[in-house]
């Protein structure tokens, strides 16, 4: 049992906020780092929360998200990869977490601003492997918790990420309702690649 069980998300998200600042023991970071995880909170909510986040407690958080099989865990754990130490593994987890704040899970057309945000992880080789990674290493069942990740995945168009779309867009095709909703929007964003057009095609007939 977490001694953080009973505590408010709004509350947890707030020692993540300010941990570095107030040098709050790592253990306890980490405690509500996994005890947020465990509740669904969204890729912006976190990212905003463990921005600040200095080398010790990136480096910590990168090792306890190894027991963590979600999306946004997946993401940041690729996006600041082990051979990643020193001030670099604080630089790189700040940037995946600003990259976590830029997430949008599309319901309708996006609008530009959103839309260019997207592209911009779209481009961005290491951003672009972590979302691969968090969606290819998903339960295609966590419908709520995918969706943030399959906008950078359809931008891209390439066949890595095809491949690790392939298993929800399955998914969907097979479970239809909601699920097959969530891949409405993201039909207008889709790249014009070889790879994406097949599977586009399976989504429009």
């Amino acid at each position: 049992m977490s001694r953080f069980e009973k505590t408010k998300t709004a509350d947890l998200l707030d020692l993540l906020r300010y941990a570095a600042r107030k040098k709050t023991n790592p253990f306890s970071v980490m405690e509500a780092l996994l005890e947020v995880l465990a509740r669904g909170v969204t890729p912006p909510e976190l990212g905003a929360a463990v921005l600040a986040f200095d080398a010790t407690l990136a480096a910590e958080a990168r090792d306890a998200l190894e027991q963590n099989t979600s999306p946004i865990a997946r993401f940041l754990q690729a996006s600041v990869p082990p051979d990643v130490d020193g001030l670099r593994v604080e630089t790189a987890w700040q940037s995946a977490a600003h990259a976590l704040t830029k997430l949008v899970k599309l319901e309708k057309k996006p609008k530009k601003d959103e839309l260019a945000a997207l592209k911009k992880l779209a481009v961005d080789d290491v951003f672009l492997e972590g979302a691969q990674v968090a969606l290819s290493t998903s339960d295609p069942a966590q419908l709520e918790a995918n969706r943030w990740f399959l906008p950078v995945l359809m931008l891209d168009g390439s066949e890595v990420s095809v491949d690790a779309l392939l298993p929800h867009v399955d998914a969907a095709l097979s479970k239809g309702g909601v699920a097959l909703e969530a891949f409405a929007p993201l039909i207008g964003i889709a790249a014009k690649t070889p790879a994406m057009e097949p599977l586009v095609a399976r989504l429009t007939r």
